[in-house]
């Protein structure tokens, strides 16, 4: 009705600049919105998990109730560079299998990486490479921090989970953080990768000594990725090893 009287009160000339502005806000609602829902985080509760599937659209569920909108703070980089790891830190070759050759390319690469992210600390791959280096040299500490880094800046990325996980169970032994990290790699893993179910057989199998969660960990794997060679092949194997 507003917009009614408006437009019948309004000439000609002041219909035509009305309807500039309207335009110009409706454009700028529309893009505010969008902006919102692109920081969304959308949660949905077990009991409606059928029903979101077999829904038509996001809005229907949201109208009942079906499904929270939830405004997820945007991450501040201060307070993310707070939290980054000291890429000063001193590089020491604790491991004395290390040929001189293998050492000096491990400490030059370190280096190489370590400048690289100084001047832009958000690079998940040079991250992922410094906490790989890191270990090479026998610095778990090291690989620890940079890894752990990698879930901070890409909290959905399960490579670094898995990478921790492999550090807790065998380097910084720990094995109920190893089984946390396993677990979280498969969970952030949307392509369902079988590496990652398998990497948990072992970690339940040889580490645990847990045969009946070894066993499981392939079964999971084979619902997400039914019919795959790899995965079936080792779940034989493993019952006939039984």
């Amino acid at each position: 009705m507003f917009c009614y009287n408006l437009f019948y009160m309004a000439n000609k000339k002041n219909l035509i600049i009305f309807a500039a502005i309207f335009i110009a806000i409706a454009g700028f609602s529309g893009w505010y919105i969008y902006h919102d829902l692109k920081n969304a985080k959308i949660t949905e509760n077990k009991s409606s998990q059928e029903t979101a599937n077999n829904a038509s659209s996001l809005e229907e569920l949201i109208k009942e109730g079906k499904v929270k909108v939830e405004v997820e703070p945007v991450k501040n980089a201060a307070d993310i560079k707070k939290q980054m790891p000291d890429l000063d830190r001193e590089i020491i070759v604790k491991d004395n299998t290390l040929s001189e050759e293998s050492k000096n390319r491990a400490i030059l690469e370190i280096k190489k990486i370590t400048e690289a992210l100084k001047a832009d600390y958000d690079r998940r791959e040079e991250w992922l490479n410094l906490g790989l280096w890191r270990k090479t040299i026998g610095d778990y500490e090291g690989a620890e921090e940079a890894w752990k880094f990698v879930t901070i800046i890409r909290p959905n990325d399960p490579v670094a989970y898995h990478n921790l996980g492999d550090l807790y169970s065998q380097y910084l032994p720990d094995f109920p953080k190893a089984e946390k990290y396993y677990l979280l790699a498969i969970e952030k893993d949307t392509q369902h990768q079988p590496f990652f179910y398998i990497k948990l057989y072992e970690f339940y199998r040889y580490y645990l000594k847990k045969p009946d969660l070894a066993e499981k960990a392939l079964l999971d794997g084979l619902k997400t990725n039914p019919g795959n060679e790899y995965l079936q092949k080792t779940l034989n194997d493993f019952r006939n090893e039984k």
